[in-house]
């Protein structure tokens, strides 16, 4: 049975290192994801505020001082909030336990295993689409179908 495409294929990546960005460039590279790349909390805030996100993905501390948390609560006063991945290069269980327990999707390990982000990014996607009234409006939804297959990466910063 073909699995249903995932309607938003947009992942906000919060990541100020070059190397980060550039890892997660070559693990979508050859996906339909559409990577758009921002450095901490306000500049995240205004690219979700711009264009909804089937996923944010970001590290665990920012340069400008904020932390994963700061954009848990900014995610969770959101309409259609999308789930936060977590990265951290000291990812352990009791982080993964944090990150779950206070609403967070997952945990990713740095540096990234590309077989491991792009089945949590997936699986991040599939189950926001699949709890009730947690879908996109159908205005978001009309990427449904065949996207190209290039990952377009933009810089906010």
């Amino acid at each position: 049975m073909p699995e249903t495409p995932i309607a938003n294929l947009t992942i906000v990546a919060a990541f100020s290192a070059p190397e980060d960005r550039t890892s997660l460039t070559r693990i979508f590279a050859h996906s339909n994801w559409k990577l758009r790349f921002t450095c901490g909390l306000p500049q995240t805030r205004t690219a979700l505020d711009r264009s909804p996100a089937g996923v944010v993905i970001s590290e665990s501390s920012s340069s400008d001082g904020h932390c994963w948390k700061d954009l848990l609560l900014e995610l969770q006063k959101m309409e259609y909030p999308p789930p936060l991945i977590v990265a951290d290069r000291l990812a352990d269980e009791a982080l993964w336990a944090e990150v779950l327990n206070l609403g967070g999707y997952d945990l990713l390990a740095k540096p990234f295993d590309a077989k491991e982000v792009l089945h949590v990014v997936s699986a991040a996607c599939r189950r926001r689409e699949s709890e009730p009234g947690r879908r996109m409006p159908a205005t978001s939804a009309k990427r449904r179908g065949l996207p190209g297959t290039n990952v377009r990466a933009t810089s906010g910063g």
